[in-house]
């Protein structure tokens, strides 16, 4: 979910998975921090059977020198397992902490934000609800970070939800506290382009581009809104640019949206070159036939960004070993 940040890749990509194992962290290690262990001090020493006790007055208590919190425990817990990119078995953490009444408002939060890595947009959305009804309640003094955390999380529940006006907003939220953040720069830029507002979606990735040149959502995104607004030949070369490097994990789904720009200009040759790096002869065949489908609607009238949101729920096939 690598912090979620909304993309309009053109689209999905299936890839049969070679084999493998799958590593399943066990849920096994709360035992650790369930009991509450209190070590006794040790009495006075012996006295002398010569010498009666000194007796003085009754002291206060002395405290337990060493007090396990399962509380501290667990949550200690649940930052480890998450910053080793275990999100579903620290969320059962934070899942127990939150039903015995143990996290914080500011924790629930951090919950939240865990849970979203791989839950539901609805089960997001009921969560990131829970942390700010708290944060309210509670009325602790929030810090713009945690403002564009939870505004964001929310956000980006109810775009996958398609909640667009209320995402919106609540990206709107982030960027009144934080105008340089690129996750609510770049989700605004794709619900304004789902909008027709193509020159202000540009804007809006234009400038979280600017912050993170790095991020190749943001120029995927960006190459996008240029090809919704009917400049193919923009979107082509961000996308080349941005597919220099077939390392980075967004290489396919850069190389496909190429392809489509290329299609759309007529380059027909230069469409089928990109795509077999990607698929075989007959995959290629099949993606051909579905952009000129796309490209005659284009023509016929159809929005380019129609297309492209509809390109978005289709999935094509690619070969087992898309890189070389």
């Amino acid at each position: 979910m690598k912090p979620f940040s909304p993309s309009t890749a053109l689209l999905h990509l299936s890839r049969r998975r070679t084999a493998g194992m799958v590593l399943a962290m066990s849920s096994t290690l709360l035992t650790a921090c369930g009991g509450l262990t209190i070590r006794a001090d040790a009495g006075p020493g012996p006295t002398s059977r010569n010498t009666p006790p000194k007796v003085t007055a009754a002291a206060a208590p002395t405290p337990p020198r060493a007090v396990t919190d399962p509380a501290v425990d667990g949550l200690q817990l649940a930052r480890l397992m998450r910053d080793q990119g275990r999100y579903e078995g620290a969320s059962e953490i934070y899942a127990q902490l939150e039903q015995r009444g143990s996290l914080k408002p500011l924790e629930l939060l951090e919950y939240a934000s865990v849970a979203a890595n791989f839950q539901s947009p609805q089960d997001s959305l009921a969560l990131y609800g829970r942390a700010r009804r708290a944060l309210r309640e509670s009325g602790v003094s929030v810090t713009s970070d945690a403002t564009a955390t939870l505004c964001n999380g929310l956000g980006r529940a109810r775009m996958a939800l398609g909640q667009r006006d209320a995402a919106l907003n609540d990206f709107d939220c982030t960027l009144a506290v934080a105008p340089d953040n690129v996750v609510a720069l770049n989700a605004k830029g794709v619900l304004r382009d789902a909008q027709g507002a193509h020159d202000q979606a540009r804007a809006l990735l234009q400038h979280a581009n600017e912050v993170d040149p790095a991020d190749l959502r943001v120029v995927n995104n960006l190459a996008l809104s240029h090809l919704a607004a009917g400049d193919a030949a923009q979107a082509e070369q961000l996308l080349s640019q941005a597919t220099q490097n077939r390392q980075t994990p967004l290489w396919a789904s850069l190389q496909l949206n190429l392809a489509f720009a290329q299609w759309l200009q007529g380059q027909e040759a230069r469409s089928s070159r990109s795509l077999s790096a990607l698929m075989d002869d007959g995959q290629i065949r099949q993606a051909l036939a579905d952009f000129t489908q796309r490209r005659e609607r284009i023509q016929g009238g159809s929005p380019v960004a129609t297309e492209l949101l509809a390109a978005s729920r289709r999935w094509l096939p690619l070969r087992e070993k898309a890189q070389p």
